[in-house]
């Protein structure tokens, strides 16, 4: 399984129209490599919610039960100079991908910062204010949480 990160996309309706085997993320409120992992591990070991496994992956990341609204919430919007998340099987299908999104590959694209962090925060009601450090960077720690508690919000679809 691949996960990777790419910036500067240009997502056109055709991408969605490929009969291949992945799921396309909007790269800005992705909480990590972790993130993702979870949401796979989840759409491969729970009872199913969706017929595919591509979008399990985008049900299970969005922590929501309907597809309309985990498309609307973390799916990958068509338009110029975009940051997604690209999941697939290998090599052959990310060359695939790539040639129809362009871009370039990133994988600081998964990672958190402030922006996202406000971004991501909102759409799985997160709260609780930032923790910066000494050097006023975001404390690597509070980086964590925030990511446990998305990976949380993904387990909790379960009980839902």
């Amino acid at each position: 399984m691949i996960i990777v990160g790419l910036k500067n996309c240009n997502i056109t309706e055709e991408l969605f129209k490929l009969n291949l085997p992945f799921q396309i993320l909007n790269g800005d409120l992705i909480a990590t490599e972790k993130h993702i992992l979870h949401a796979i591990n989840q759409a491969k070991s729970k009872e199913p919610i969706t017929k595919s496994f591509w979008m399990e992956i985008l049900v299970r990341a969005s922590a929501q039960r309907q597809i309309s609204n985990a498309i609307e919430i973390i799916g990958a919007k068509v338009g110029k100079g975009r940051n997604i998340c690209i999941v697939c099987p290998n090599e052959d299908v990310l060359n695939k991908i790539l040639k129809y999104v362009g871009g370039e590959i990133d994988n600081l694209v998964l990672e958190l910062n402030p922006k996202k962090i406000e971004g991501i925060k909102k759409i799985y009601d997160i709260k609780g204010p930032y923790e910066y450090n000494c050097k006023n960077t975001l404390n690597e720690e509070y980086k964590e949480n925030l990511i446990k508690r998305v990976c949380e919000k993904i387990s909790l679809i379960e009980i839902t």
